[in-house]
């Protein structure tokens, strides 16, 4: 066989397996509220097609006695590559109330792609619009120049998430209001990879509904391994330009850590006094509109 020959075979054969990838139908989304109790918890993450790290918050035990109900609170990264079964699936969630937690300059770069019409409402409230960018301006810079003097991606991280519970306490009074402003009905909110802002988002409005810090930090730890998934190949290019130390210091901050929520959590003791004094004072919820919140997300255990 002539070397052009056999060229156009390895072609031709490249080609037909691509067009059996493109039109190979992708596997339903299972909703866990439609599932046997049973099996729910072992699909939290729903197996979007180009959504990452979508996941239910519910099936959580509270400290007493009930649990978070399924269906109700949903927490995502962005839909920038959603599809059209994506768009279809999503429709079968109900939404209500669709938060956008990204800044700005995210929003630009990869903007959701979402049904039209709008079968929800859509709510825009961004958390570190230009401290996000300065942050990425900064970090671009050291990969470009190989210049990580100083700098440790943990810390990073944690002032990140202390700004979460007290600079950005605005934003978060305005989620929280829209979450129960939607008196029971589905909510989703996402940011980029769906783990830091819409992570303390979560953590904060699970431990609202009575549900144990360590419960709380499993679901924030839970974000871990799809965060990473949805970016390893931007990783793997990464590592191959730029070296592994460039890599690590990004592939932290693309994960979680716990000290991170942590830094969250002492910050509110810090700024509030107590999670408590955050929530009245901070996010202003008074008793009522806690126990609505409890009443409309909660279910017997």
């Amino acid at each position: 066989m002539t070397k052009k020959r056999l060229f156009w075979t390895a072609f031709t054969v490249l080609a037909v397996a691509l067009a059996v990838v493109q039109f190979v139908p992708p596997e339903p989304v299972l909703v866990p509220a439609q599932l046997p109790p049973p099996q729910r918890e072992a699909h939290r993450l729903l197996n979007f097609e180009g959504i990452d790290n979508l996941r239910d918050l519910g099936g959580y035990a509270t400290a007493d006695g009930r649990q978070v109900q399924w269906g109700k609170l949903y927490r995502s990264g962005h839909f920038a590559e959603a599809t059209p079964a994506d768009l279809a699936a999503l429709d079968e969630l109900g939404l209500v109330t669709f938060i956008d937690l990204r800044s700005a300059a995210e929003k630009e770069a990869e903007p959701d792609h979402l049904p039209d019409p709008l079968p929800f409402e859509l709510v825009a409230i961004p958390i570190l619009d230009e401290g996000n960018m300065t942050l990425f301006e900064d970090v671009t810079r050291r990969v470009e120049n190989d210049d990580f003097d100083g700098f440790d991606p943990n810390q990073v991280m944690q002032q990140a998430n202390r700004q979460f519970a007290s600079v950005f306490t605005p934003e978060y009074r305005q989620w929280i209001q829209a979450v129960a402003a939607a008196d029971g009905a589905p909510v989703l909110w996402h940011c980029t990879a769906g783990k830091d802002r819409a992570g303390f988002a979560a953590a904060i409005l699970l431990r609202i509904l009575g549900v144990p810090r360590e419960t709380v930090l499993q679901d924030y730890m839970a974000s871990r391994e799809p965060a990473l998934a949805a970016r390893r190949k931007q990783l793997m290019m990464l590592r191959l330009f730029k070296g592994e130390e460039a890599a690590g210091h990004i592939e932290v901050m693309l994960g979680v850590d716990p000290a991170w929520l942590e830094a969250a959590f002492d910050e509110i003791d810090t700024t509030w006094g107590s999670f408590d004094a955050y929530v009245r004072d901070g996010l202003q919820l008074n008793e009522s509109d806690i126990e609505a919140l409890r009443e409309n997300l909660l279910q017997a255990g």
